[in-house]
């Protein structure tokens, strides 16, 4: 079980890793099946974290590529925006299972 994602290479506005894919897509479908974003914790959970530091970290790095937003102080405050919407339910189509791991 890892502590932390590993580190990703590449400019912060590039592409999205698989990973990063992966993780706004179980917050993309998390949202749509209970009405609210899952927590760092569940994040964790979901992937076999350890650490709440390593899904912040995903957090902040889809932040950057403008696909999600947090909301600051604000408890499950995970907004997807349009462009990252667009990309988790792309994502979603061709991997089904990612809400379930």
């Amino acid at each position: 079980m890892s502590c932390r994602p590993p580190p990703e290479n590449g400019p912060s506005g590039g592409a999205p890793t698989q990973r990063q894919q992966e993780v706004l897509a179980y917050v993309h479908a998390y949202k749509q099946d209970r009405g609210v974003a899952p927590s760092a914790r569940e994040v964790c959970e979901r992937f076999g974290w350890a650490s709440l530091r390593a899904a912040t970290d995903y957090f902040e790095r889809l932040e950057q590529r403008r696909l999600l937003k947090r909301l600051p102080n604000v408890h499950r405050g995970l907004i997807i925006t349009e462009s990252g919407e667009a990309l988790a339910n792309a994502y979603l189509r061709e991997h089904p299972e990612v809400l379930h791991g």
